[in-house]
Formats: structure tokens, sequence, C-alpha cells
């Protein structure tokens, strides 16, 4: 009779504990099935992927490759090595005035002539004018270092490992012009994956938060060499507003911001996007190979359905700024004379997981040993007990994990204290 008791015991407390490690909610990103070459949607604040489809996968990526340009020109700005408002000036290599704008999308500006920072940036991202990308990453190389090698330097200082890049543009190396590479083969074009694009786009809207709004109501005017041209400027979220959005089913009320196209017969139909959910969560969507590359609603279609695919199967949890966490009141300073500092959230973050179970804690670390806390002040990160996450590699710690501040002021401990503490804890 003992010997089955202790076996009911022990199988009870055997079930007791599968629960309780079961009850860790799994941050796994989902497998998207949609019939993409490539996918990816991430949480646009911390950086966690929530889907993937072939999300490391190199592939082509026609006019995204303009994001590489765009990136480059907000951290020259954000450095204070040029400005908005730097004029530009026009070279042979970025004059398409001579090419179809049905098969090359171009401003039809002039060697010779002079467009803002501003401008080349605007219409390069909404009407995707191949020549103010090439005009741009032509003005942003560095002295004696080709374009291709800058914007090989570029992506690797956003450590988009393994991708490769021949022109600003995104055109296959034969359709570039005088920015073809004579060495490399005609059909050599740019690669990258969907987790690189992810990675790029996220890198944008940190550096221009206005991108959302980009092209709305913006014209571009300008002096050519041969006449004064206004040209309108159109994004992805104006075109899905007013022309798009009546084509595709859409039932969660999805907003589509931006951010940028890609369409060539070798990528297919392509789109890297900004979405926001009714509850205000944003996301960075990459979709490649959505059907064909002249295809205006597949691509939108598709975005909508990945990121509904995460809102059916991931689970949302926001810790508020200034709340505090159940299972992490207190911070040990063993330096400071309270050794135990209480603390607070510092930034309002949402992480995502599969299960209707609350995250918790796994330990905190300090970010700094000071000699004085002020009530505010940033003094530890608390990781997150969330199993099986994944993050965009170049996710900083800071976006990974929860900000703490103090709620006291503080100074730091007699030296004789701290050696106690250091002894006898």
């Amino acid at each position: 009779m003992k010997w089955i008791k202790f076996v009911v015991f022990f199988s009870v407390g055997l079930i007791s504990f599968v629960r309780i490690v079961s009850a860790a909610p799994s941050a796994k990103p989902i497998d998207l099935k949609e019939s993409l070459t490539s996918a990816v949607v991430v949480d646009a604040r911390t950086g966690q992927v929530l889907a993937t489809r072939n999300a490391t996968k190199l592939g082509m990526i026609a006019s995204q490759s303009k994001m590489l340009t765009a990136y480059a020109a907000l951290r020259a700005i954000h450095d204070g090595k040029l400005t908005w408002d730097t004029p530009i000036p026009i070279t042979s290599k970025a004059d398409l005035s001579h090419q179809p704008k049905y098969v090359y999308s171009h401003l039809d500006i002039k060697a010779g002539d002079h467009l803002t920072v501003r401008e080349l940036y605007n219409a390069m991202l909404t009407i995707s004018a191949n020549d103010a990308s090439f005009a741009l990453s032509e003005y942003l190389t560095p002295k004696g270092m080709t374009t291709q090698a800058a914007l090989q330097s570029w992506a690797n200082e956003l450590k988009l490992d393994h991708s490769k890049w021949y022109n600003a543009a995104g055109q296959v190396n034969g359709n570039a012009f005088e920015n073809k590479i004579a060495h490399e083969p005609g059909e050599a074009a740019n690669l990258a994956s969907a987790e690189h694009l992810a990675m790029l786009a996220r890198e944008i809207i940190k550096l221009d938060p206005n991108i959302r709004t980009l092209g709305e109501s913006d014209f571009i005017s300008y002096k050519s060499a041969s006449a004064n041209r206004t040209v309108k400027l159109t994004t992805d979220q104006f075109l899905f507003r007013h022309q798009h959005s009546k084509k595709v089913s859409n039932p969660n009320h999805l907003i589509i911001e931006g951010l940028k196209t890609g369409s060539t017969p070798e990528s297919g139909a392509a789109f890297t996007g900004i979405v926001k959910d009714q509850a205000g969560h944003e996301f960075i969507t990459v979709v490649n190979g959505a059907g064909y590359y002249t295809d205006t609603v597949t691509r939108y279609q598709e975005t909508i359905n990945i990121v509904n695919d995460v809102l059916k199967s991931q689970v949302p949890e926001t810790f508020e700024a200034g709340s505090v966490l159940s299972d992490c009141k207190k911070v040990k300073m063993l330096d400071m004379k309270r050794k135990e500092v209480p603390v607070v959230v510092g930034q309002t973050k949402t992480f995502w997981h599969q299960k209707q179970a609350p995250i918790k804690v796994n330990h905190t670390t300090l970010s700094r040993h000071p000699k004085k806390v002020a009530r505010g002040q940033s003094v530890a990160l608390a990781q997150l007990a969330l199993p099986d996450v994944v993050f965009l590699p170049n996710t900083s710690v800071n976006s990974r994990n929860l900000l703490l501040k103090s709620t006291i002021d503080t100074t730091q401990a007699p030296w004789w204290t701290r050696v106690w503490r250091d002894i006898f804890g």
C-alpha cells in the first residue's frame, strides 16, 4: 500500500512539474504557409521575429535595394555630414532621361541638374526613381571607393551577412547602364534575405519616423536642364488606401503604412511593409515572390495574410512604462546604501508568445555600477523567460529586454559596508 501511495504521489508530482514547465509561454516564430519565396513578420519596436518563411534565404530583391541607399543617407544626416537641403549634382551615371519610363522608373532629370537630398530620397522611396537612387548613392560613396564597395560596406555595417550588392537601384547588372560593373555577368543582381530587408527597414524607421507618412501629399518641383518639372509622389500607403484596399480581404482592418516595393521578372512581386493593427501594434513585413512582378494586389493581400497569421496564433503581452513587475519589484545593488532598489518598467514594450500565460522574468542584469542613483534613472535590464524567442540579428540588448528604472534616490555605501557585503552578502 505504501508503495502504491508513493507511485501515485510521484506521478502527481511529476504531472505538476510538467505543467509548471509547460506553462512557460513559447515565443517560437510560426511557420508561414503562404505561397511565397520568402517572408518574415517582425515586431517593429523590439525586433522580435514572429513568423517566417525561408527568411534567411538569399534572393533577388529588385527595388527594395533602394532602402540601403536610404539608410546611408539617413545615417549621413544623423552624423551631420549632410542635410535634407544639401544639393546633389546629377552626373551622367544618373541620367536616364533617354530611357522609357514604363520600363525604368525615373524622374527624367539630366546631367548638370541639381536636386536636394530630400527630393532624391522621396522620389527613390515613393515612385522608385532609379535615377534618384543612382545619384544619391554616387554622392554618398566615399572618395577612392566604388559605389558597389560602398553599398557592400553599408550592408556590412548593418550585419546583412552574405548579402551581395551590385548597384543602388536594384537593376540586374546588364540593365544598370553606366552603373554596370564590367567584370560581372549581366544577370548579376543584388541578393539579400527577407530577414535582411526587415533589419534594413527597422533601421530606416528608427532614423526617419516620418517615413510612415511619406508621399501622402508630397510633390517634387525641380528645374532640369531643359524645363521646369513637377512630379507627384505617391507611396504604397497612398496607393493601398485609394486604389488597392477594395481589392483585398482585410477583416482585421490592418493599416499599411509603406515602405518599399520590388518588381522585376527575376524577383517577382515583392513588398517590404510597415503594418499596424487596430490595437496599435506595429509590424515590419517582407513578402518576396508574391505573384508576377507586375502584380498590384497579391503582394498586399499576402502582407495582410501573414500579419493575420500572427494575430491568430501569437498573444501580445505588454509591459507598460511605470508598472511594477510582480517577480522583480527590487534590484540588488550591493554598492549602494539601499542595497535593494525598488524599480519600475522604464519603457512600454510588447512581447509575443503562443500561450495565454504570463511571461516571467528570468533574471536581471545591472546596466551599470554608479556612485549614485537618481529617481527615474535606468539601473538594470530584466531578461524575460521566453523559450525559443528569436530576434533580428542586429537587435540591441536594450530592445530584447525590459529597461528598469529606480523609483528612489540613493548613493554609494561607505567602503567598509561594500567590503562587508562582498564577503557576507
